[in-house]
């Protein structure tokens, strides 16, 4: 979870804050419902049940017929469109954050509060975002855009405008019907060593952090959704498209112009060859081609 804020529970919620005598509490962000954590906003899409009776001083969002056994501590609201509700919930924790200042430095605008490592290349015409960490030795490439709450490791290399931190179509309805994005506050990682070719798309995640492992590349205007984990040594090659909430191993290939649907898990040392298109999870070891992508059988020989 990144701490993205801090704001009491009643200011957030207004009205919906029970009435019922309970303390009020403070919330720093969101977590993932499948590992929620205290103090956080927590969106329920399905049933859950693991962990949440320990979590402590949280607001769960969920779907009217959703049952759930909370903590005493937490806040359970139920609504017929909840996703809207957390839209709302996170604009007005938006709102309430710090703005920070954009510096202009050698072409670039950096936010006040950037942390940068040692030995850090910045290309001209880049935008880098409020609460963001660059580790050492890492090279940003001109007309790179890295958005809010991201952290770089060390060693890492991010070629000529990029986006990190993208605000993917995760969509809420404001009361008239209008269309909105989710506020992507859960953060983006991309750890040690992993390099981003020139026009890669990594977006951030709206409940539990988008995380590009060690060693990993993005290929060239290939692109990785929202709340998507990328394992250690995982290839995304060039326009290749891993859509929101996939889970991709260790040691993986995804080839050019290979595609996952929403929600994919693809197995470690697993392969999708050029242009296929992952529409169920891919076993770990597997080679698959194809629309839809399917197992390549070997022929006997004799």
């Amino acid at each position: 979870m990144f701490p993205v804020t801090k704001i009491r529970a009643k200011e957030l919620l207004g009205e919906r804050f029970p009435e019922d005598g309970r303390a009020d509490f403070w919330i720093y962000g969101v977590s993932d419902p499948e590992e929620p954590e205290d103090h956080t906003i927590i969106f329920v899409k399905n049933q859950i049940e693991a962990h949440v009776q320990e979590v402590r001083e949280s607001i769960f969002l969920m779907q009217e017929k959703t049952e759930l056994s909370l903590g005493s501590s937490c806040i359970g609201l139920k609504s017929k469109m909840p996703k809207n509700l957390y839209g709302e919930l996170l604009n007005r924790m938006t709102e309430q954050m710090p703005k920070t200042e954009l510096l202009l430095q050698d072409g670039s605008y950096l936010s006040a509060d950037v942390k940068l490592g040692e030995r850090v290349k910045i290309g001209s015409f880049c935008v880098i975002g409020r609460d963001v960490v660059i580790g050492d030795d890492c090279e940003i490439g001109a007309g790179t855009i890295i958005r809010d709450h991201v952290r770089i490791g060390n060693r890492v290399q991010i070629k000529e405008r990029c986006i990190i931190g993208a605000e993917d179509a995760d969509i809420y309805r404001l009361e008239d019907g209008t269309c909105r994005t989710l506020p992507h506050l859960a953060g983006t990682v991309i750890e040690d060593g992993c390099l981003l070719l020139a026009g890669a798309i990594l977006a951030a995640g709206d409940t539990r952090t988008t995380v590009l492992k060690k060693g990993s590349m993005i290929g060239m205007l290939g692109d990785v959704g929202h709340n998507c984990r990328i394992g250690e040594q995982t290839l995304i090659s060039g326009k290749a498209s891993i859509s929101g909430h996939c889970q991709i191993g260790d040691h993986v290939y995804v080839a050019p112009m290979a595609v996952t649907t929403n929600r994919i898990d693809v197995g470690d040392q697993a392969y999708l060859g050029l242009g296929a298109v992952a529409i169920k999870d891919v076993p770990e070891n597997e080679k698959q081609f194809g629309n839809p992508a399917r197992k390549v059988l070997e022929k006997k020989k004799g």
